[in-house]
């Protein structure tokens, strides 16, 4: 069962990552103006809701939210950059997933993903799960975005199936 398990997240994670390079086209920002942000990202942290009828007249409902941390230096690791993202409900659902990414502003490029944080994600939990993601300090000022990627699944009765919910923080300068 282990063995699937780790399978699974490994497959989860590089999906994940691959359908994030596709689907995350780089800023079109110049240098001058690097707080353009990415294209094609919510910044919305919800909150989303599951329902199920709760007989005559009543709804039983479940509140999920997903939210990013601004880029910071990283307290745990030197010279790193950290990027947090949480994903968490209000009762337990079917699963929660969490999994952070850290975009660096690269003049000439615009924004480029620069870490990618471990799938973190539990069954028959409200959470909160948190997955952070690491990137190499400068030792100059440098530009992050921190990008959270939050998938809800509900419990058996609720609707809809399933939710995905994108976050974003904007451009954090961080000197380190």
């Amino acid at each position: 069962m282990t063995w699937h398990r780790t399978t699974l997240a490994v497959l989860a994670t590089a999906l994940v990552a691959i359908s994030s390079f596709a689907t995350m086209p780089a800023a079109s920002a110049q240098a001058v103006d690097v707080r353009a942000g990415l294209t094609g990202v919510s910044t919305d942290n919800g909150p989303i809701v599951f329902t199920r009828s709760g007989g005559p007249g009543t709804l039983d409902v479940i509140t999920c939210t997903g939210t990013s941390d601004y880029p910071h230096n990283s307290s745990g690791t030197p010279s790193a950059v950290t990027g947090k993202s949480r994903s968490s409900c209000t009762a337990p659902v079917a699963q929660v997933r969490a999994q952070a990414e850290l975009w660096r502003y690269l003049d000439g490029y615009g924004y480029t993903l620069t870490g990618i944080g471990s799938l973190a994600y539990d069954l028959t939990t409200a959470g909160p799960l948190t997955s952070t993601a690491y990137d190499i300090c400068q030792g100059r000022l440098a530009y992050w975005v921190t990008v959270g990627r939050h998938t809800f699944y509900a419990p058996p009765g609720y609707s809809p199936p399933s939710i995905t919910l994108t976050t974003q923080t904007p451009p954090v300068g961080v000197n380190c």
